[in-house]
């Protein structure tokens, strides 16, 4: 709670009085009764509600009307479009401020997913992507053959690519120290529009030892022909309410070819649980699209 404040408004005689009174704070002040404080102060009770009044213009925050505000956000409403069309639409024209978590079994293509969206984020724009590898196993030759194979000139693959800033880290604490040098100011990394953490599990797990459910672990159970597969969220119960928005990627096993995947991506808003978005995505050499 705040100090009392007052010097300006009251005398020492009086705030002596309400402290002498318990009335210590500017919380104590303002929930206390007009006439006892008008007791206390010897002040009549205008100069009682015109010091309240002051106390309210100097530390309340601006009213504004619920209107007003909705209005305010979604005109200034910031998201980044992933250049996945599908994608984009389940949600709501792109990629929103806030901490998204992407999510599903080994091989359903969240790699692949993260790799595309850095690769439409930074072309045909100054934006500049970070990259933090945790697994030791980001390929530059994977971003550089889906270019390849898209069209890409040789000087146009190294101008995107160099928009695309790989780190590896390898403890939850070296991403924590980065992610506070990067907030504090002390790493510039200009025109930075995005950090995808590939992954955070296998480093919040060394904390835990190996009792703990895996990131897209498979819970299977054989009944005669029947098989049924369950991907687990494995980072616990607080983190459950911490990403704006929850991608659930499953691979569709029916339309699995050669060269190529299906993947069916669920959003949810944690904002509104109950409410599911989902689009299909095609997983190729090609990128996905």
């Amino acid at each position: 709670m705040l100090k009392l404040k007052l010097e300006d408004l009251l005398t020492d005689n009086e705030l002596k009085s309400l402290n002498q009174n318990r009335i210590t704070t500017l919380l104590d002040f303002l929930q206390e009764d007009t006439e006892k404080l008008s007791i206390l102060t010897q002040l009549t009770l205008p100069q009682i509600l015109e010091i309240r009044n002051n106390i309210f213009k100097k530390y309340s925050a601006e009213p504004i009307n619920g209107t007003d505000l909705y209005i305010t956000s979604i005109t200034k409403r910031k998201s980044i479009q992933t250049g996945i069309k599908e994608l984009d639409s389940i949600l709501d024209r792109g990629i929103p401020s806030g901490i998204i978590e992407i999510c599903g079994l080994a091989g359903s293509g969240k790699s692949q997913l993260c790799m595309q969206i850095a690769i439409n984020c930074v072309k045909d724009s100054d934006n500049t992507i970070l990259y933090i590898d945790t697994k030791g196993d980001f390929s530059a030759l994977r971003i550089q053959k889906i270019l390849d194979l898209n069209g890409y000139s040789h000087k146009d693959m190294a101008i995107i690519m160099l928009k695309i800033k790989i780190v590896r880290v390898w403890t939850i604490e070296d991403l924590i120290e980065l992610i506070q040098k990067i907030k504090s100011g002390l790493i510039v990394v200009e025109n930075l529009a995005l950090v995808i953490i590939d992954s955070l599990p296998c480093l919040v797990f060394q904390h835990f030892g190996d009792d703990n459910k895996m990131d897209g672990e498979s819970t299977s159970v054989n009944k005669g022909s029947n098989y049924i597969e369950k991907a687990n969220r494995c980072l616990g119960k607080y983190w459950e309410n911490i990403p704006a928005i929850l991608l659930i990627l499953k691979r569709s096993l029916e339309s699995i070819d050669d060269n190529s995947l299906s993947i069916r991506i669920s959003a949810t808003n944690c904002n509104n649980p109950h409410v599911v978005k989902t689009c299909m995505l095609k997983v190729s050499a090609l990128g996905v699209r």
